[in-house]
């Protein structure tokens, strides 16, 4: 893993069978990073899980995919849930066949390499409202002004 930080920006690069939540969740740590943006990122994974959300039964419908995939987008924020950080990730990758598949991703194995860039925020806390099934994102300013 390697991990650089030049202002808000934190750019990460995930090595070959690294974790990639337990890596992700270990920067935003040392940098203390509760609310902020996942731009984008390059590379592949492999051994991941991906869910659609069901909307009529409020729950994730998954699939674990363990054949190594190109990632062609993943981006996301993070937020606080139930006071601890938060990443909501959605991806779309390509099979070895080039086909799109896509959706919120659960967990995954960097395969190669990962490599992403990170916006922090610093005047804005993000936090999921606590309610049974699907937790919307609210917004607050850390000094005190109120969201329009």
């Amino acid at each position: 893993m390697l991990y650089l930080r030049e202002g808000n920006w934190i750019f990460i690069r995930m090595d070959d069978g690294e974790d990639f939540y337990k890596i992700l969740y270990e920067i935003l740590g040392i940098y203390k990073i509760d609310a902020g943006l996942i731009i984008g990122g390059a590379g592949m994974l492999r051994d991941f899980e991906i869910g659609w959300f069901n909307d009529k039964t409020e729950s994730y419908e998954t699939e674990r995919i363990k054949t190594p995939c190109e990632l062609l987008s993943l981006n996301g924020n993070i937020s606080l849930k139930d006071g601890e950080i938060f990443a909501h990730i959605h991806t779309s990758l390509a099979t070895p066949e080039r086909k799109a598949i896509g959706g919120h991703l659960f967990s995954g194995v960097a395969n190669n390499t990962v490599e992403m860039a990170v916006w922090k925020f610093d005047d804005i806390l993000l936090e999921r409202e606590k309610r049974e099934g699907f937790r919307p994102l609210i917004g607050k300013n850390r000094r005190g002004f109120e969201p329009s």
